[in-house]
């Protein structure tokens, strides 16, 4: 396989990432994915919202936005999506032990 066709199913496996939390991802994946960036939105303490009259708390789920091999990969599609990377912060996948 070259290194672009190699280059190119990572990108696409990058995909299963994006809109799940990290907690999620099997020790597999943790493993796959190690060193990889991601895009969270930044986080906002929970608050009290009202619905249907009825008080619930706010509870945020921080899901990858957008992963890639570098904050700037990850701004880029964050950007193709319309999204501000200015709302969102960037880390990268620690092993998971």
């Amino acid at each position: 396989m070259s290194a672009k066709k190699a280059s190119g199913a990572v990108a696409e496996g990058r995909g299963s990432l994006i809109g799940r939390k990290v907690e999620e991802l099997s020790l597999t994946e943790r493993l796959r994915w190690v060193n990889q960036w991601v895009a969270f939105r930044i986080y906002h303490p929970p608050g009290k919202i009202s619905q249907d009259g009825t008080e619930y708390v706010d509870v945020r789920v921080r899901r990858v936005e957008a992963a890639g091999t570098s904050v700037e990969e990850c701004i880029a599609q964050l950007r193709r999506q319309n999204l501000d990377p200015a709302e969102f912060e960037f880390t990268i996948l620690k092993p998971p032990y």
